[in-house]
């Protein structure tokens, strides 16, 4: 099992409170207490990372970083690890940048996206996965970093 930290209980009926949301996947987590579990690096070539889970649950921070879903903490949780006003959105943020690496990181490694056949494998290099998967891999332990912190002080 891997390590995870608890970022809180979110309320019961979240969906008067999202403005956007088109995977309707914030009606599993609602209620629930969410954890995220900690990246790590899986079948020796990416980052898997933004697992959230619950009882008898599993999706992904996705949920977080849908835009225009949830501009505060109050919007989503009613207790949290986020205490002041910019910590769920340095959350936030810090996902945003690590899914846009992930794709990157996807694109270089396999040169295509949903289909990797020679029409698609337009910019395939190994040597820029890597060096996307490096700075991925800073932005996972900051927020790793962030969280736990987060964690200890609430």
């Amino acid at each position: 099992m891997n390590e995870s930290i608890y970022l809180g209980k979110v309320k019961k009926d979240i969906t008067k409170s999202q403005s956007y949301n088109p995977e309707q996947d914030n009606i599993y987590i609602q209620g629930e207490d969410i954890y995220l579990e900690k990246h790590s690096w899986d079948c020796g070539w990416y980052w898997g990372f933004g697992y959230l889970k619950a009882e008898g649950l599993h999706t992904h921070a996705t949920v977080f970083t849908n835009e225009l879903l949830w501009h505060s903490k109050d919007e989503v949780f009613d207790e949290s690890i986020f205490k002041n006003g910019n910590d769920f959105w340095i959350f936030k943020d810090l996902l945003i940048q690590a899914y846009a690496l992930k794709d990157c990181a996807e694109v270089y490694h396999h040169g295509g996206h949903c289909i990797t056949i020679k029409d698609t494998e337009v910019v395939t290099s190994k040597r820029k996965a890597q060096m996307v998967n490096r700075d991925l891999s800073k932005i996972l332990d900051k927020l790793w970093s962030f969280l736990r912190d987060l964690s200890l002080n609430s």
